[in-house]
C-alpha cells in the first residue's frame, strides 16, 4: 500500500457560489478520493470509461458480469492494482481466472482515455469503475454508487497467489469467511458480494460435485434434473447463476437460496450455514440488498489499494511498464 502521507492543504476557490477544491501541481494523494481524476489533469476520465464500458455492455451484454468479476478476482488477491490484467506469466493462469472474460473492454476504455489524459489514469480504476457501470446497467439504474479513485497500478502478478486467495465454487463457508477476512472483509459483507452471482454464468465444472458421484439433496429436484441433463460426464456447459433473473441485478439469487435453486455449493451453504444464513433472508430485500452491495463493493475497493508514489500507472494493462 502507498505510503499514507498527511494531507497537503488545498486551495479553495468560490466560483459561482459553488465551491472548487483545486489540488496544487505535483500533490500526490494518499488516499482514495471521489473525483480523483476531476482534480488530477483528467476531468473527463470517468465519463469516457463509463461511456467504454456502456458501449461494450449494449454490444454483448455477457460483458457485464464479466467486468464485475474482474473486480472480485483482482481486488481479493493483492488488493485493488489491476495484477490480474497482466498476460502470462501471471494471475491470469490460475485455473479460476482462466474463464475470466472482458479484458478488450478493460483496452477499449484504457486506450481512449489514453488519448486524452496519456500516463494519468491507472487501469486498477479502470476495473473498478467498469464494474459500477456494469452493476448500475443490469440494474436498471436502481444500483449505483460514486467510485473512490486514485488506485496506482500493481508490479507484481502471482498464479500461485491468486489460487490460494480466490474463493472456490466448491468451498465451504468457513473457508470463504477466511479468505474474505484476510482481506478486512466482514461475513456480512461477504454476502452481500456473493449477490454479484446475481447476474452471469457457470460453468458445468463448477458445480459437478453437486451431481456425481451422489446427487445433492438440498437442489431443488427441478433444477437437479435440469443440470444433470445439461452436464452429463465430461460435459463443460454453462447455465445461469441465477435461475429467475438471469440476466437483472436484483435480490432473486437470495430468494432463490432460500428454496433450494442456488447452483453453487458456495451459494448453497450460505443457506444452509448458521453463520450466513441471516444475511441471505436480510438481503432477499431489494432495498437492502442494494445498500448492503454497495458498501461492501466500497470497502473490497480500498483492500490494499496503492496510492501516492506507490505502484505504476500502466501505459498497457496486460504489461509492467519497463
Amino acid at each position: 500500500m502507498g505510503k499514507m502521507l498527511a494531507r497537503p492543504h488545498v486551495i479553495l476557490l468560490l466560483v459561482a457560489a459553488s465551491l472548487v477544491v483545486l489540488t496544487p501541481p505535483g500533490v500526490i494523494e494518499a488516499q482514495l478520493v471521489n473525483g480523483f481524476y476531476a482534480r488530477h489533469g483528467c476531468p473527463r476520465a470517468e465519463s469516457i470509461i463509463r461511456s467504454a464500458v456502456t458501449t461494450a455492455i449494449q454490444q454483448n451484454s455477457a460483458n457485464a458480469p464479466g467486468l464485475l468479476r474482474i473486480f472480485f478476482h483482482d481486488c481479493i488477491v493483492n488488493g485493488c492494482d489491476a495484477s490480474v490484467l497482466i498476460d502470462s506469466p501471471s494471475e491470469k493462469d490460475a485455473i479460476p481466472n482462466q474463464t475470466l472474460h472482458g479484458f478488450a473492454v478493460i483496452d477499449t476504455a484504457k486506450a481512449q482515455v489514453e488519448e486524452v489524459c496519456p500516463g494519468i489514469v491507472s487501469c486498477a480504476d479502470i476495473v473498478a469503475l467498469a464494474a459500477e457501470t456494469s452493476v448500475a446497467i443490469t440494474s436498471g439504474g436502481r444500483v449505483s454508487w460514486e467510485v473512490p479513485t486514485g488506485r496506482r497500478d500493481g508490479l507484481v502478478s502471482s498464479a500461485a497467489a491468486a489460487l490460494a486467495a480466490i474463493p472456490r465454487p466448491t468451498d465451504p463457508v468457513a473457508t470463504i469467511t477466511s479468505k474474505f477476512a484476510a482481506r478486512g472483509l466482514s461475513v456480512e459483507q461477504m454476502v452481500a458480494l456473493s449477490g454479484a452471482h446475481t447476474i452471469g454464468l457457470a460453468h458445468c465444472s463448477a458445480f459437478s460435485n453437486r451431481l456425481s458421484p451422489t446427487l445433492d439433496s438440498t437442489l431443488a429436484s427441478p433444477l437437479a434434473q435440469s443440470l444433470l441433463t445439461l452436464c452429463p460426464s465430461g460435459s463443460n456447459n454453462t447455465t445461469n447463476l441465477d435461475v429467475t433473473t438471469p440476466t437483472k441485478f436484483d435480490a432473486a439469487y437470495f430468494r432463490n437460496l432460500q428454496v433450494g435453486l442456488g447452483l453453487l455449493t458456495s451459494d448453497a451453504e450460505l443457506q444452509s450455514d448458521g453463520s450466513t444464513s441471516g444475511f441471505v433472508s436480510a438481503n432477499t430485500n431489494f432495498n437492502t440488498f442494494a445498500a448492503n452491495f454497495i458498501s461492501s463493493m466500497i470497502a473490497m475497493g480500498n483492500v490494499e489499494v496503492l496510492t501516492g508514489t506507490a505502484g505504476q500507472i500502466r501505459t498497457n494493462c496486460h504489461a509492467f511498464n519497463s
